[in-house]
């Protein structure tokens, strides 16, 4: 009798044995992988559609095969002479595991309009002007002196953060790109393509009721090293 419970028992921890490693043979925790075609000279003109920058462009997953329909640009980065820029794409399996791949492109910066209607000297000009964005104000001018200070106290292997603004208005109701904020990222090794993965955003920002946020954003690099704290003032109306 005790025999046949202890061949149950070993019986029973096989199975359970077994269930285990099923489950952790099942688990994907794998991105997909973003193939992006090779020698293709591509341009982007600033503004544009970004349907020309997804062709060629597939994404695989080891267990779901094809998942290109996720694949979305994430963010554009132009250099500072605005003749390149780094398409940051980004792709996700039915597991919600993503990855991301960037792409060096031509760039071509938006024309200005030089021929601008004149102003109607008619009823118009009982209107009140357009209130402008908010933007380096009282709280920008600060966030932006802090940044710069600790920038000075950085070592020289730490990477620096930069934003385009320090203090920015939201309509309420209207979404917010969070990255589309940051002007660059410089390392004494790493690219902005490889800092790009490593981007922090503390705090969040509620477009939906009006409000002061702030978010700081941060970056890692490959050595550990830690850039500055750049804030970002969000004024939601």
């Amino acid at each position: 009798m005790k025999k046949g419970i202890v061949a149950g028992l070993i019986i029973l921890c096989v199975a359970l044995g077994a269930g285990t490693a099923a489950v952790i043979a099942t688990s994907d925790r794998k991105g997909p992988e973003i193939e992006i075609p090779s020698g293709a000279d591509v341009t982007y003109e600033e503004g544009s559609d970004t349907a020309s920058l997804l062709e060629g462009v597939t994404a695989t997953d080891d267990k779901d095969g094809d998942v290109t329909d996720s694949l979305v640009i994430e963010n554009i980065f132009p250099n500072d002479e605005r003749t390149s820029a780094s398409v940051v794409y980004a792709a996700k399996d039915n597991h919600n595991n993503v990855s991301k791949a960037t792409r060096r492109v031509n760039y071509k910066a938006a024309a200005k309009d030089e021929t601008a209607p004149e102003a109607d000297n008619g009823d118009a000009a009982d209107e009140p002007a357009a209130e402008e964005p908010q933007q380096n104000d009282a709280a920008g001018t600060k966030n932006e002196a802090d940044a710069q200070t600790e920038i000075e106290e950085l070592s020289a292997e730490s990477p620096r953060l930069y934003l385009n603004t320090y203090e920015v208005t939201v309509k309420a109701g209207n979404e917010m790109d969070k990255i589309s904020y940051i002007k660059e990222m410089i390392d004494d090794v790493d690219s902005q393509e490889t800092l790009f993965n490593e981007i922090e955003i503390d705090g969040d920002v509620d477009t939906a009721v009006p409000g002061d946020y702030t978010l700081t954003y941060h970056v890692t690099d490959s050595d550990g090293n830690r850039s500055n704290a750049a804030v970002l003032t969000v004024h939601v109306q």
